[in-house]
Parts: C-alpha cells; structure tokens; sequence
C-alpha cells in the first residue's frame, strides 16, 4: 500500500540494524508503525545461547486510528477491495469513519501520492492503485503474526512504560516535510526530548531522519541508506532517490 514516507526501500534493512540489539525477553516497538514496512521485518523470535528460540514481542503503534483499525481488521482477516472507484473515494472522503477499514485502506491507499485525502488516483494500465494496496496489505500481514497493535500518540507512552532492553523504532513526520493531514500539526523537538527520556530509562531508541539532518547530541548515525521508491509504488524518473538515516542512542545514566 502506498503511504508517505512508508519505508518500502529500506524497511527490510532498517529493521536488521534495530533487531541487532534484541535479546531473550525484550520487545521491539514500532511507534509510528504507518504501512508496516519495519515492523514486518522485525524477527518473531531470537535465538537462545543455550539453544532453542524464545519469541519476542511486536507492538505496531500509530496515532492515526483509521489506520490501526484497518490492520487490525487485516489481522483477522479482512481483505481490501481489488477496485475503488472515484464515487466510493468520495463517498468514505466525506465520512471519514475512524471504525471503518475502508477509511485508511482508501484514503491513503487510493490517495495520490499515499498523502491522507491526497485525491483520487485513477488506475492506468501499468498501475492499479487499489489492486496494488490491497494485495500489500495480503502480503504484509502474512509476515505480521501474533503482531499487537495499539493506537496511541508518542506523547502518551510516558519514559518507564517499556522496559529495559525494549528497542523502540520510530519514523516521525521529517522535520520541514510535508506534514500529515490526518493528525494534528506534528511537534518535533517534543518528540526529540521523549525520544531520549527515554533513552536514558533503558530503552534501545532508533529514529529515521532525512539525511539532509545532522545527529543531535548524543545520538550517533548508524544507517545511511538511499530509497528509491522514496514511498512510492513506483520510482519517478524525475525526483532524486531519497536518502534516509538512521540515528541511535542507547541506555545510558
């Protein structure tokens, strides 16, 4: 499914460089799980020294509600139309029911750009918006067994309610990007400052930025990595390739 800033290109390796740090007992957690493209890679087990494997915990975080309750419904099996019209777009357009998974599944999925609202995309013969989104959303939650999924804002997970140990994923909105009708205006330097609350609590904290952003004090870069899809389905012959980075700050005092 097409989403802004969805990690289609780098997702799988992203989640390689965070689940370096997972060990027996720990959880990984994808706070701004949007189109799963991270946490789906997140292993469902580690392995023990003395042999055998132990499962690790997957929590899938969003502050969009539509969204969560569209996974959730894909989890128990729920499949997205094939076709979407531009009457239907509009009509789910103007109610906007959060309890509905049609809502995220068309909004974002069938929007221009994957942008909340963004406009109806119509299919070409090379390219079927809908077909494509829900044969993603088939495929993902494949890899996305026994996942939970919570819908919260970063605000409301206060330093202390992970435990030690948990890596913590988190792809906010990009400091002076396009930003997500969706959700309110988005605060970066108050997610900054919960990021390394909490850090210091105990919690392996990984967060995606664009390349264009220098590490804050503390932090270290870990992953630099270029997207070519740069969320999108398909590469634009026109826009550069989108370099992300990954930055860490792990436990301290």
């Amino acid at each position: 499914m097409q989403y802004m800033g969805g990690k289609a290109g780098v997702g799988k390796r992203i989640a390689q460089v965070c689940y370096e740090r997972l060990t027996p007992g720990s959880s990984f957690v994808d706070m701004f799980c949007g189109s799963l493209n991270v946490v789906r890679h997140a292993p469902s087990h580690v392995a023990l020294a003395a042999g055998g494997l132990v499962a690790v915990q997957r929590v899938a975080i969003d502050a969009c509600s539509p969204l969560i309750v569209m996974w959730q419904a894909a989890l128990l099996g729920w499949e997205p139309p094939k076709v979407v019209t531009k009457a239907t777009y509009e009509k789910i357009r103007k109610a906007q029911d959060p309890k509905d998974p049609m809502t995220a599944f068309v909004l974002f999925g069938c929007s221009f750009g994957g942008k909340w609202c963004g406009g109806y995309t119509k299919d070409r013969p090379e390219q079927r918006y809908a077909e494509c989104a829900s044969n993603a959303i088939i495929k993902k939650v494949r890899d996305c067994k026994g996942l939970q999924l919570e819908h919260a804002t970063f605000q409301s997970k206060h330093p202390g309610c992970w435990p030690s140990g948990t890596v913590l994923y988190c792809d906010p909105p990009y400091k002076a990007t396009t930003g997500y009708k969706a959700l309110e205006t988005f605060n970066s330097e108050a997610f900054w400052f919960w990021a390394e609350q909490h850090a210091r609590n105990g919690v392996h904290v990984y967060v995606s930025e664009s390349a264009l952003r220098e590490p804050r004090k503390g932090w270290r870069t870990v992953l630099e990595k270029t997207n070519p899809q740069g969320g999108r389905l398909k590469p634009s012959p026109i826009k550069a390739p989108h370099v992300d980075r990954l930055f860490y700050r792990g436990p301290r005092p």
